[in-house]
């Protein structure tokens, strides 16, 4: 009987893993675009999900999907934004900071980076 018992311990923690690894984030791939524009696209993606600007921009995301997401920088408070509704975020300091959907973090996320 420890035998099943051991099998679905092995399996739960595998499983658990798993999960973890998944909700570590998107990664934002490619080179920087040059833009202070993000739109939350359809199939629930950040377009571009990197981008580069000159400090004291402001960077404006803007919600195109079916769905209600949101913008968090670094773990400052989300900003809800609905379907055809926007968000605008001053970046004053160079440096690169990372945002998610943190109604889907495993599939929206993405860099900017201030120059």
């Amino acid at each position: 009987m420890k035998t099943p018992v051991a099998a679905l311990a092995v399996f739960t923690a595998l499983a658990l893993v798993a999960v973890a690894a998944g909700c570590a984030g998107a990664k934002a791939t490619g080179k920087p675009v040059a833009t202070n524009q993000v739109t939350m696209a359809k199939s629930y993606r950040f377009s571009p999900d990197r981008i580069s600007v000159k400090a004291g921009s402001t960077v404006t995301w803007t919600n195109e999907d079916n769905f209600t997401h949101t913008v968090q920088v670094d773990g400052q408070p989300d900003h809800k934004v609905g379907r055809g509704d926007s968000v605008s975020i001053r970046f004053a300091r160079p440096g690169t900071y990372h945002f998610i959907c943190t109604l889907h973090p495993h599939d929206m996320s993405g860099e900017v980076i201030v120059r």
